[in-house]
């Protein structure tokens, strides 16, 4: 029994290990997170506690003493009680990931939030009932009589953001589509041989699998990341701007181009890393400006251009003050030794028939050197 305990916590730290090191890969501290990106963390920290209380529980059972069995209860309740919060974390990415829309979530919260409600109960009803687990003298672990309800609560919420993948396929790439689907399969099977089999804990070292492939995938997004900034670089500005516009509905599109004035004075006076400094520094800058839900994006050397979805030309003039007043802040704080002065270019699109996302982006460039020169 010991060779087959050690096997298990063995397998389970080598998932652990690999989802540490995708968390420890995407995290940035100086990088905004979407709210699908941050669901993702929740994912891997939700499978990264799964794997650890799977592990004490394969380690406490049969230990005796009142300590190891609290522990034991401890471990079970909490393991019952986050089955299911990693399939309800599941179809909020999914959900997100097709829609991109906080409001929406907030709509099909409580529904999917209720199967993990009604296991809350279950899970903690479970200690004074057998439920779902029961230990006996020997503080030896045994399935309750209704472990089955746990496995139908999540096979049912892992068939339901499978179905609706599948409604909304058409919305997303085929090879994203793909990916996602895939995702379930895996913690699906797993949680099959782990019913029929008791022995074969197998569930959530097939979701490290899954995760791991849709980490193999986001990081094909660091391909529209300007390296040395961390906003967004030229190449995915091209392809979300033609994307907005295209299917942009009650709000307007506006457009900030944004230029560093003497930014080759500041490289030839302080050095390539005090420019480099710089542009980083702007960028900062723009992140701590604009909402979570603009774009930001690195438009070629000296050059940032923001996208926004606003309400009026209004909101757009008050967002370019907003930044005015952050790069006056910033430079009476005097972290460096020049100053950070901008020139900015801003507009919004319109339905001009010759308005494609090219001239829209001359525009606002054209208004950019305008400034420049009131700036000279």
């Amino acid at each position: 029994m010991m060779p087959l305990i050690v096997h298990y916590v063995e397998l389970n730290f080598f998932a652990m290990t690999i989802l540490c090191v995708i968390f420890l890969n995407m995290r940035r501290p100086d990088r905004q997170y979407s709210l699908d990106q941050k669901l993702f963390f929740l994912l891997i920290s939700a499978n990264i506690l799964l794997l650890l209380l799977d592990s004490m529980l394969w380690i406490l059972d049969g230990k005796p003493g009142s300590l190891a069995r609290t522990l034991s209860i401890a471990s079970i309740v909490a393991y019952n009680t986050l089955n299911p919060v990693i399939c309800m974390i599941w179809y909020y990415y999914v959900d997100f990931y097709i829609h991109s829309s906080k409001e929406r979530l907030t709509k099909v919260l409580f529904p999917i939030l209720l199967p993990v409600l009604i296991n809350l109960v279950l899970s903690v009803a479970s200690v004074f009932t057998n439920i779902y687990f029961i230990f006996d003298e020997n503080n030896v672990y045994h399935r309750g009589r209704f472990i089955f309800l746990l496995l139908g609560i999540c096979l049912y919420m892992i068939i339901y953001t499978s179905a609706f993948l599948i409604r909304n396929r058409k919305k997303i790439a085929g090879k994203e589509y793909a990916y996602l689907l895939f995702f379930a399969i895996p913690p699906m099977v797993g949680g099959i041989i782990q019913f029929m089999f008791p022995g074969a804990v197998m569930i959530w070292i097939a979701s490290t699998l899954s995760i791991l492939i849709i980490f193999i995938n986001i990081q094909k997004d660091q391909l529209n990341t300007d390296y040395l900034t961390g906003v967004y670089n030229r190449r995915y500005l091209d392809n979300y701007l033609q994307e907005k516009m295209k299917n942009r509905r009650h709000h307007l599109i506006a457009g900030i181009m944004i230029d560093i004035d003497s930014f080759k004075t500041i490289n030839d006076s302080y050095g390539h890393d005090n420019g480099d400094q710089a542009l980083k520094y702007t960028a900062q800058m723009l992140r701590k400006t604009f909402r979570k839900t603009d774009f930001i994006a690195r438009y070629g050397g000296d050059e940032f251009v923001i996208v926004m979805e606003i309400d009026d030309r209004a909101e757009l003039m008050a967002m370019v003050q907003r930044l005015k007043e952050k790069v006056s802040q910033f430079n009476l704080e005097k972290i460096t030794p020049y100053e950070i002065r901008l020139s900015i270019g801003y507009d919004c699109y319109t339905k001009e028939p010759d308005m494609s996302t090219m001239a829209f982006l001359k525009r606002i460039d054209q208004l950019m050197y305008i400034d420049k020169q009131k700036n000279a």
